[in-house]
């Protein structure tokens, strides 16, 4: 369940990723640097799900 947890959270982070440095190439007004914060929460708690999904695996071999 973790592994499908963190796949999921680093999809739309680096949709988000995308999306923003698409608003940003753009010069528009919808546009603000303080919109990264959720992608790299997102891209944080993936890596989270990734080790702690890889920790239990390697314990229970």
């Amino acid at each position: 369940m973790k592994t499908i947890a963190g796949t999921i959270a680093f999809c739309f982070s680096f949709t988000l990723f995308i999306y923003l440095f698409g608003l940003k190439m753009e010069n528009l007004v919808k546009y603000d640097a303080g919109f990264f914060f959720l992608p790299l929460i997102l891209l944080v708690l993936s890596l989270i799900f990734f080790y702690s999904d890889y920790k239990m695996n390697k314990n229970e071999n």
